[in-house]
């Protein structure tokens, strides 16, 4: 989710620290900061905000010392749109870089060379550590909704033929090394969540018991259906990780079940 409230060169404007400070100030335990892209070529709105230069890092860290004064938590969710932008966002031709060449309404993306992989990989570090140095609790990684992670996820997306495509092994080593890279950067204990989803059942499982027995610290599931409880709770019985659902309003019992599992819920337009 963006706000398209970035300021100059993709900075953090006042709006936004207001707009999350307000949400602090209502007891929220945790509150991430909107798709941020890792790099300009990433970015799906024109005005979005970055965290690809350490001139960025000043921005978020006012934030976050704001929000902490409300005893909030911070995460900052790390966001590539691969063939999901357009040219009036990046200004270059091809207009996108995605797994493979797939169409995507009348335009057709730029695949990925392997050269480049690594090069977003490290940018996807590098924003990592650039969190932790604004003093973020966590980050997150979006995987979900059809952006670049999810583009290589997809085996409808992904028609690679070399290590980056094929089975679901090579489909998830991108992300790996993503986690990987954000690993090298951080401590060993800081927070990494992965949000995944807009798969089927079946995969969005298989998923998620990958990412289990890597260094994450939760998994997000995430569809544009809403409401996923069912599929939380299928997928907590499976996974050592804490899981966390986008979901509409529920009731308090409800919603304290889901907790006592280990389930965390999360709102976005709706708070």
């Amino acid at each position: 989710m963006g706000t398209n409230c970035a300021i100059q060169d993709d900075n953090m404007s006042q709006y936004l620290i207001d707009y999350h400070v307000a949400k602090a100030k209502s007891r929220s335990g945790l509150i991430t900061i909107e798709a941020t892209a890792v790099d300009p070529l990433g970015k799906t709105i024109v005005d979005q905000l970055g965290l690809w230069s350490d001139e960025h890092i000043t921005g978020f860290k006012n934030l976050v010392d704001e929000c902490h004064k409300y005893g909030a938590k911070v995460s900052v969710q790390l966001h590539y749109a691969g063939k999901e932008t357009n040219a009036l966002v990046t200004n270059i031709r091809p207009v996108s870089l995605a797994p493979s060449a797939c169409s995507k309404w009348l335009e057709i993306p730029q695949e990925l060379t392997t050269e480049k992989i690594h090069e977003i990989i490290q940018k996807f570090a590098d924003a990592a550590r650039r969190c932790r140095d604004a003093g973020a609790d966590a980050v997150e990684v979006h995987a979900a909704h059809g952006y670049l992670i999810g583009q290589f996820l997809s085996p409808h997306m992904n028609k690679r033929v070399d290590e980056f495509g094929g089975n679901l092994e090579n489909r998830l080593r991108f992300l790996l090394l993503i986690i990987q890279g954000i690993r090298q950067q951080v401590d060993n204990a800081y927070p990494i969540i992965v949000r995944t989803g807009d798969l089927s059942i079946t995969e969005i499982g298989a998923i998620v018991r990958h990412l289990d027995g890597t260094k994450i610290s939760a998994i997000l599931v995430s569809t544009s259906s809403g409401y996923l409880a069912y599929l939380a709770e299928k997928i907590k019985k499976s996974v050592k990780n804490p899981v966390i659902i986008k979901f509409l309003l529920l009731p308090l019992a409800e919603t304290l079940n889901l907790v006592s599992q280990k389930i965390f819920c999360r709102l976005a337009r709706r708070i």
